[in-house]
């Protein structure tokens, strides 16, 4: 077990996990960006997407309550939509070691960054779903009540996301012990999230809209919190399995490479979408 623990191991896991987790990110902020498209149809309102904003052809006299509601909550509904998915994805692939769980992973942690944090810090920004919140004009306290249930909610999900994470192991290992603990959980968590967020940072340069300003500083304390739960892990034992090798997902590695690049270069000067 102990010659797994290689640097050139560490920087396999950590590769597999950090492609897994810009491509999730990327996944998420593109289904958004779809919804504002579909529901702005909804009500003939013409818009533009690029790779980091969107952008409304209307008056302000146009808006209704409507429609701030269906359109600035529909990505949220639809993220937390997919965050149950991939929960349900993780957990379908439990006990096979398929490296394909770290993405599910990632997928439901920027799903619930990305709904809870909009409850949280959207709310008390007045940005995302605080937009549909002021038009509510929801008072103080009601506002007060639905960032409790943001923190909460991002709370919830990293004590949660630990036994995910933990189980993940079985992918690479034949157990999880406090030995392999620092080298798994920073290779898998840690260095991916560093890597990650820049890499997401520099895809929105020098455009950045609310959740590409504050979802990795709101992912970073969740890991604080995830790190602190790590300190009480137990061991866990898993069935051998002659497919489990520590190795590269060049499939994924390669896809979110050229996802990456294509997608910025693509949606550089945006598209739009009028309806008349």
């Amino acid at each position: 077990m102990e010659t797994q623990l290689t640097r050139y191991n560490f920087w396999i896991i950590t590769i597999n996990s950090t492609a897994s987790f810009v491509m999730a990110y990327l996944f998420i902020f593109y289904v958004n960006q779809m919804m504002f498209v579909l529901t702005a149809g909804m009500y003939d309102y013409p818009i533009t997407i690029d790779y980091a904003t969107y952008f409304f052809h209307i008056e302000p006299y146009q808006w209704t309550h409507d429609a701030v509601f269906v359109i600035f909550s529909a990505g949220y509904i639809a993220t937390l939509l997919i965050g149950i998915l991939s929960i349900l994805g993780f957990y379908s692939l439990l006990a096979d070691p398929i490296p394909v769980k770290i993405f599910f992973f990632w997928l439901f942690i920027h799903s619930a960054t990305y709904f809870f944090g909009g409850l949280l810090l959207g709310n008390l920004l007045t940005q995302g779903m605080g937009h549909v919140f002021n038009w509510m004009y929801l008072q103080d306290t009601a506002k007060l009540l639905l960032a409790m249930v943001g923190f909460f909610g991002l709370l919830t999900v990293s004590i949660f996301a630990f036994s995910m994470i933990t189980t993940s192991a079985n992918v690479y290992f034949v157990k999880f012990t406090e030995k392999i603990s620092p080298f798994f959980l920073t290779a898998q968590v840690f260095v991916p999230y560093l890597i990650g967020s820049v890499m997401v940072y520099l895809y929105f340069v020098p455009k950045s809209f609310f959740h590409e300003r504050f979802s990795w500083i709101i992912l970073g304390m969740m890991l604080i919190i995830f790190y602190m739960r790590s300190r009480f892990g137990d061991e866990l034992m898993f069935d051998d399995d002659d497919n489990r090798k520590i190795r590269p997902m060049r499939g994924l590695v390669i896809f979110t490479l050229l996802f990456y690049l294509g997608s910025r270069l693509i949606m550089h000067n945006g598209f739009y979408f009028g309806w008349n």
